[in-house]
Protein backbone atom coordinates (compact mmCIF):
# COMPACT_ATOMS: atom_id res chain seq x y z
CA UNK A 1 0.00 0.00 0.00
CA UNK A 2 2.06 2.84 1.17
CA UNK A 3 5.99 2.03 0.01
CA UNK A 4 8.32 5.37 0.49
CA UNK A 5 6.80 6.94 3.78
CA UNK A 6 8.18 10.47 4.57
CA UNK A 7 8.34 11.34 8.71
CA UNK A 8 8.95 14.87 10.02
CA UNK A 9 11.16 14.66 12.18
CA UNK A 10 11.25 17.01 15.57
CA UNK A 11 13.74 17.19 18.73
CA UNK A 12 10.12 16.17 20.84
CA UNK A 13 10.30 13.19 23.52
CA UNK A 14 7.60 11.53 21.56
CA UNK A 15 9.10 11.20 18.42
CA UNK A 16 10.41 7.64 19.10
CA UNK A 17 6.43 6.55 19.57
CA UNK A 18 5.93 7.95 16.29
CA UNK A 19 8.46 5.90 14.66
CA UNK A 20 7.51 2.54 16.60
CA UNK A 21 3.71 3.64 15.80
CA UNK A 22 4.61 4.26 12.26
CA UNK A 23 6.82 1.58 11.71
CA UNK A 24 4.15 -0.95 13.41
CA UNK A 25 1.96 -0.18 10.61
CA UNK A 26 4.19 -0.07 7.19
CA UNK A 27 7.21 -2.47 8.62
CA UNK A 28 7.80 -3.32 5.23
CA UNK A 29 7.99 0.58 3.66
CA UNK A 30 11.80 2.84 3.04
CA UNK A 31 11.30 5.52 5.50
CA UNK A 32 12.64 9.07 5.40
CA UNK A 33 13.55 10.77 7.98
CA UNK A 34 12.95 14.41 7.38
CA UNK A 35 14.08 16.89 9.65
CA UNK A 36 13.23 20.62 9.17
CA UNK A 37 15.42 23.62 10.49
CA UNK A 38 13.49 26.83 10.16
CA UNK A 39 15.14 29.70 11.44
CA UNK A 40 12.58 32.21 10.75
CA UNK A 41 13.39 34.80 12.81
CA UNK A 42 16.25 33.91 13.17
CA UNK A 43 17.64 34.69 10.39
CA UNK A 44 20.18 37.23 10.44
CA UNK A 45 22.95 37.97 12.88
CA UNK A 46 22.39 34.85 14.57
CA UNK A 47 21.81 32.46 11.95
CA UNK A 48 25.33 30.50 12.43
CA UNK A 49 24.77 29.99 15.91
CA UNK A 50 21.22 28.77 16.11
CA UNK A 51 21.59 26.78 12.74
CA UNK A 52 24.13 25.01 14.48
CA UNK A 53 22.34 24.48 17.98
CA UNK A 54 19.54 22.91 16.06
CA UNK A 55 21.22 20.80 13.71
CA UNK A 56 23.29 19.34 16.25
CA UNK A 57 19.82 18.45 17.82
CA UNK A 58 18.62 17.16 14.75
CA UNK A 59 21.56 14.54 14.58
CA UNK A 60 21.02 13.87 17.96
CA UNK A 61 17.66 12.72 17.44
CA UNK A 62 18.33 10.84 14.34
CA UNK A 63 20.87 9.30 15.65
CA UNK A 64 18.10 7.83 18.63
CA UNK A 65 16.15 6.63 15.68
CA UNK A 66 18.21 4.93 13.83
CA UNK A 67 19.19 3.05 16.39
CA UNK A 68 15.16 1.81 17.05
CA UNK A 69 15.21 1.29 13.10
CA UNK A 70 17.59 -1.01 12.54
CA UNK A 71 16.60 -2.70 15.72
CA UNK A 72 13.35 -3.20 13.59
CA UNK A 73 15.39 -3.87 10.43
CA UNK A 74 13.76 -0.83 8.61
CA UNK A 75 15.00 -0.15 5.46
CA UNK A 76 15.53 4.14 6.03
CA UNK A 77 17.31 7.30 5.11
CA UNK A 78 17.99 10.97 6.91
CA UNK A 79 17.63 14.16 5.23
CA UNK A 80 18.16 17.72 6.74
CA UNK A 81 16.98 21.11 5.30
CA UNK A 82 16.83 24.83 5.47
CA UNK A 83 13.58 26.55 5.13
CA UNK A 84 9.93 26.54 5.50
CA UNK A 85 8.95 23.38 6.58
CA UNK A 86 5.25 23.52 4.17
CA UNK A 87 7.60 23.99 1.36
CA UNK A 88 10.39 21.97 2.23
CA UNK A 89 8.74 18.29 3.33
CA UNK A 90 6.44 18.49 0.07
CA UNK A 91 8.96 19.04 -2.23
CA UNK A 92 11.38 16.51 -1.07
CA UNK A 93 7.66 14.03 -1.15
CA UNK A 94 7.21 14.91 -4.99
CA UNK A 95 10.86 14.34 -6.09
CA UNK A 96 11.04 11.14 -4.19
CA UNK A 97 7.70 9.71 -4.88
CA UNK A 98 6.38 9.52 -1.28
CA UNK A 99 3.36 8.43 -0.80
CA UNK A 100 2.65 8.64 3.25
CA UNK A 101 3.78 12.00 4.92
CA UNK A 102 3.53 11.61 8.29
CA UNK A 103 4.02 14.31 11.17
CA UNK A 104 2.82 14.95 15.08
CA UNK A 105 0.66 17.42 15.99
CA UNK A 106 0.70 18.87 19.51
CA UNK A 107 2.49 22.14 20.33
CA UNK A 108 6.50 21.45 20.92
CA UNK A 109 9.22 23.37 22.53
CA UNK A 110 11.91 23.88 20.02
CA UNK A 111 12.19 26.56 17.26
CA UNK A 112 12.03 24.14 14.34
CA UNK A 113 8.88 22.28 15.70
CA UNK A 114 6.02 21.64 13.39
CA UNK A 115 3.04 22.97 15.56
CA UNK A 116 -0.51 22.13 15.56
CA UNK A 117 -2.25 25.17 13.83
CA UNK A 118 -0.84 27.67 11.12
CA UNK A 119 1.99 24.87 9.97
CA UNK A 120 -0.08 21.69 9.85
CA UNK A 121 -3.42 23.33 8.53
CA UNK A 122 -1.31 24.72 5.52
CA UNK A 123 0.43 21.35 5.03
CA UNK A 124 -2.73 18.97 4.69
CA UNK A 125 -4.13 22.00 2.48
CA UNK A 126 -1.24 21.75 -0.28
CA UNK A 127 -0.74 18.54 0.02
CA UNK A 128 -1.97 15.97 -2.22
CA UNK A 129 0.21 13.17 -0.84
CA UNK A 130 -2.08 11.17 2.30
CA UNK A 131 -0.79 12.77 6.02
CA UNK A 132 -0.64 10.77 8.60
CA UNK A 133 -1.40 12.84 11.83
CA UNK A 134 -0.22 12.11 15.21
CA UNK A 135 -1.01 13.25 18.65
CA UNK A 136 0.89 12.04 21.59
CA UNK A 137 -1.31 8.86 22.72
CA UNK A 138 0.16 6.21 20.68
CA UNK A 139 0.02 3.09 20.98
CA UNK A 140 1.39 1.17 18.14
CA UNK A 141 -0.67 -2.36 17.14
CA UNK A 142 -0.39 -4.11 13.98
CA UNK A 143 -4.09 -4.74 13.58
CA UNK A 144 -5.64 -1.79 14.25
CA UNK A 145 -9.84 -0.52 14.74
CA UNK A 146 -10.53 1.19 11.70
CA UNK A 147 -13.13 4.38 12.22
CA UNK A 148 -13.91 5.66 8.38
CA UNK A 149 -15.89 9.19 8.51
CA UNK A 150 -17.70 9.25 4.80
CA UNK A 151 -19.83 11.88 2.91
CA UNK A 152 -19.60 9.72 0.28
CA UNK A 153 -19.05 12.10 -2.39
CA UNK A 154 -16.77 11.46 -5.24
CA UNK A 155 -13.83 12.86 -3.37
CA UNK A 156 -14.11 10.70 -0.94
CA UNK A 157 -13.98 7.22 -2.87
CA UNK A 158 -9.99 7.10 -2.67
CA UNK A 159 -10.08 7.06 1.26
CA UNK A 160 -12.56 4.20 0.89
CA UNK A 161 -10.32 2.31 -1.39
CA UNK A 162 -7.38 2.95 1.00
CA UNK A 163 -9.49 2.30 4.07
CA UNK A 164 -10.55 -1.44 2.40
CA UNK A 165 -6.65 -1.94 1.29
CA UNK A 166 -5.27 -1.30 4.78
CA UNK A 167 -7.69 -3.22 6.48
CA UNK A 168 -7.00 -6.51 4.70
CA UNK A 169 -3.32 -5.43 5.10
CA UNK A 170 -3.60 -5.12 8.81
CA UNK A 171 -6.63 -7.75 9.04
CA UNK A 172 -8.72 -5.02 10.89
CA UNK A 173 -12.37 -4.23 11.67
CA UNK A 174 -13.79 -0.87 9.90
CA UNK A 175 -16.46 0.99 11.39
CA UNK A 176 -17.99 3.30 8.96
CA UNK A 177 -19.51 6.53 9.61
CA UNK A 178 -21.82 8.07 7.24
CA UNK A 179 -21.67 11.42 7.70
CA UNK A 180 -24.24 12.70 4.92
CA UNK A 181 -25.89 12.61 1.89
CA UNK A 182 -28.24 9.83 1.02
CA UNK A 183 -27.14 7.63 3.50
CA UNK A 184 -28.38 4.27 2.41
CA UNK A 185 -26.86 4.99 -1.07
CA UNK A 186 -23.90 5.94 0.55
CA UNK A 187 -23.37 3.11 2.35
CA UNK A 188 -24.31 1.02 -0.38
CA UNK A 189 -21.53 2.71 -2.59
CA UNK A 190 -18.78 2.35 0.51
CA UNK A 191 -19.94 -1.52 0.62
CA UNK A 192 -18.96 -1.90 -3.16
CA UNK A 193 -15.52 -0.08 -2.76
CA UNK A 194 -14.63 -1.98 0.45
CA UNK A 195 -15.65 -5.56 -1.33
CA UNK A 196 -12.57 -4.78 -3.89
CA UNK A 197 -10.46 -5.25 -1.05
CA UNK A 198 -12.22 -8.06 0.08
CA UNK A 199 -12.84 -5.61 3.76
CA UNK A 200 -16.35 -5.47 5.35
CA UNK A 201 -17.46 -2.34 7.25
CA UNK A 202 -20.13 -1.86 10.29
CA UNK A 203 -22.14 0.92 9.65
CA UNK A 204 -24.04 3.70 11.54
CA UNK A 205 -24.91 7.00 10.75
CA UNK A 206 -23.87 10.88 12.52
CA UNK A 207 -27.06 13.25 12.53
CA UNK A 208 -27.25 16.23 10.69
CA UNK A 209 -25.80 18.76 12.72
CA UNK A 210 -23.11 16.19 14.91
CA UNK A 211 -20.75 15.09 12.64
CA UNK A 212 -17.92 16.37 14.31
CA UNK A 213 -18.94 15.10 17.80
CA UNK A 214 -20.02 11.84 16.55
CA UNK A 215 -16.82 11.83 14.79
CA UNK A 216 -14.87 11.98 17.95
CA UNK A 217 -17.57 10.45 19.89
CA UNK A 218 -17.02 6.90 17.60
CA UNK A 219 -13.11 7.61 18.08
CA UNK A 220 -12.86 5.87 21.07
CA UNK A 221 -13.58 2.74 20.06
CA UNK A 222 -11.24 2.65 17.16
CA UNK A 223 -7.41 2.83 16.84
CA UNK A 224 -6.87 5.46 13.96
CA UNK A 225 -9.55 7.39 11.72
CA UNK A 226 -9.24 7.34 7.85
CA UNK A 227 -11.01 10.07 6.14
CA UNK A 228 -10.74 11.96 3.21
CA UNK A 229 -10.28 15.77 2.70
CA UNK A 230 -12.22 15.86 -0.33
CA UNK A 231 -16.00 17.76 0.56
CA UNK A 232 -19.70 17.55 -1.39
CA UNK A 233 -19.56 21.45 -0.85
CA UNK A 234 -19.73 23.05 -4.62
CA UNK A 235 -16.74 25.49 -3.51
CA UNK A 236 -14.34 22.31 -3.16
CA UNK A 237 -13.99 22.22 -7.02
CA UNK A 238 -12.11 25.96 -6.15
CA UNK A 239 -9.15 24.19 -4.09
CA UNK A 240 -6.89 24.70 -6.34
CA UNK A 241 -7.23 28.18 -6.68
CA UNK A 242 -8.11 28.84 -3.15
CA UNK A 243 -6.20 26.54 -1.08
CA UNK A 244 -8.30 27.68 2.41
CA UNK A 245 -11.23 25.57 0.25
CA UNK A 246 -9.77 22.75 0.23
CA UNK A 247 -10.30 21.89 4.50
CA UNK A 248 -13.51 21.55 5.44
CA UNK A 249 -14.29 23.15 8.71
CA UNK A 250 -15.73 19.54 9.91
CA UNK A 251 -11.99 18.25 8.77
CA UNK A 252 -10.52 21.29 10.67
CA UNK A 253 -12.17 20.61 13.81
CA UNK A 254 -11.48 16.85 14.20
CA UNK A 255 -7.56 17.82 13.61
CA UNK A 256 -7.58 19.98 16.31
CA UNK A 257 -9.37 17.32 18.70
CA UNK A 258 -7.25 14.66 16.80
CA UNK A 259 -9.21 12.15 18.98
CA UNK A 260 -7.02 8.87 17.66
CA UNK A 261 -4.10 9.42 14.81
CA UNK A 262 -5.75 10.18 10.95
CA UNK A 263 -4.27 9.56 7.97
CA UNK A 264 -6.35 11.79 5.51
CA UNK A 265 -6.60 11.26 2.16
CA UNK A 266 -5.55 14.36 0.36
CA UNK A 267 -6.92 14.18 -3.39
Amino acid sequence: MFKKILIVVDNSEVMKDAVEYTTTLFPDAFFYLFSIINLGSFSGFYTKAVYKEMNQLSQETFLMLEGLLEKKSIQFTTETEVGDPVSEVLSFARNNGVDLIVMETHAGITANKIKLGKTTFSMIMHSSIPVLLLGEDLKPNPSPRILHPTTGSKYSELATQITGEVAAQWKSTIDVLVLSGDKESVKTRVEGILANSKAKGNFSFAEHGKEVSSVISQASNADIIIGSRGSPRKSYKLRFIFRPLALDPHIRLIVAFLPKPFLLVCD
